[in-house]
């Protein structure tokens, strides 16, 4: 970590009487254990009440989201997360969890709560859990457009001598043998966990938001239901339609994000995940809290000499102890 850094977590660190930790890659089980060393007492990072967490994601596992986030509302009394580029899907399900969201309208981009889904036959590959639900939709739209076409063409073609009950009977017919093959290709089982997935991350969204109270229920519903991809961008302005305060980065927060701009602008892998505030009079040595076991160099180089020092008196006693002794006789 770099003196840039530390300067400038600590500048936030005092503004916010808060521990200033870093996120970046994506959110899963590993991503979890790391933030709990994080946490972990030192001499070095002093203890704060309140925490902000810098997360930049493309989305992961809910459940260790979910994790993350009950982490810092147990162990902060305010919770506060800066946005600085892209916060996807899990990313977004820690958001709701805060007590304050931090955005930039330039660059920072929240996500639909969409789970992240391991993609059969694909290895470490996933897929977002809207795409079958949406699949599902527009062939629910598509279907009737097709039966309506047919029932309004088979009136009009008949001159309305046909009733609408029997042009209606004929449409189904017709639309049903054109539309089945095609509802054979959805999987029931897949459909019945993507929605099981998306309902558990709906039900996770809907506790952390008790805690957090930057949101209510109505948001999670839809975080989840109204956006149509994964990709969609959430910025500023949409996030505030969305929670209940969503606040300006200040300047100490920008020049966090500058000089974080390495690890932060894009999701990192492996994780990029540390407090990066700590105690401007830290000793060469020491870092992210923890105290560096290596031996200063000055001493180390002194017993070096002292070894080889006792080397060479060992070595030229035993030469002395060879030579053969002389006979005065």
């Amino acid at each position: 970590m770099t003196d840039e850094v530390k300067k400038a977590a600590n500048a936030v660190a005092e503004d916010m009487d808060a521990r200033v930790f870093v996120y970046s890659g994506p959110i899963d089980n590993d991503g979890f254990s790391h933030i709990v060393r994080a946490m972990q007492p030192s001499e070095n990072p002093p203890h704060r009440v309140n925490s902000l967490l810098v997360l930049t994601t493309q989305g992961g596992d809910a459940g260790a989201a979910y994790k993350i986030a009950r982490l810092f509302q147990e162990t902060s009394q305010i919770f506060t997360i800066f946005v600085p580029a892209k916060c996807k899907s899990a990313g977004t399900l820690i958001a709701l969890g805060a007590s304050k969201l931090v955005m930039a309208p330039a660059f920072s981009e929240l996500g639909p709560l969409d789970v992240q889904l391991l993609q059969r036959d694909e290895i470490g590959q996933r897929r977002s859990g809207m795409v079958v639900r949406t699949a599902l939709r527009g062939l629910s739209a598509e279907t009737f457009d097709v039966f309506q076409k047919i029932m309004l063409g088979i009136k009009v073609n008949s001159n309305y001598t046909i009733s609408l009950e029997m042009a209606s009977r004929i449409a189904a017919q017709i639309a049903t043998g054109v539309m089945t093959p095609v509802y054979a290709q959805i999987n029931p089982e897949v459909l019945g966990n993507d929605l099981r997935d998306l309902n558990v991350a709906k039900a996770y969204g809907n506790r952390l938001v008790e805690h957090g109270k930057n949101a209510t229920s109505t948001t999670v519903k839809r975080l989840v239901e109204e956006y149509p991809a994964h990709g969609f961008i959430i910025d500023k302005a949409e996030a505030s339609r969305l929670f209940k305060s969503v606040d300006d980065p200040s300047p100490a927060l920008l020049n966090l994000r500058k000089a974080l701009s390495p690890y932060v602008y894009t999701e990192q892998r492996p994780h990029y995940v540390m407090r990066v505030d700590q105690k401007e009079d830290m000793k060469n040595g020491e870092s992210d809290g923890t105290a560096d076991n290596q031996e200063d160099a000055s001493s180390m180089a002194g017993r070096r000499e002292t070894n080889r020092g006792s080397i060479s008196q060992g070595s030229r006693a035993r030469k002395t102890s060879n030579k053969p002794e002389r006979d005065d006789k």
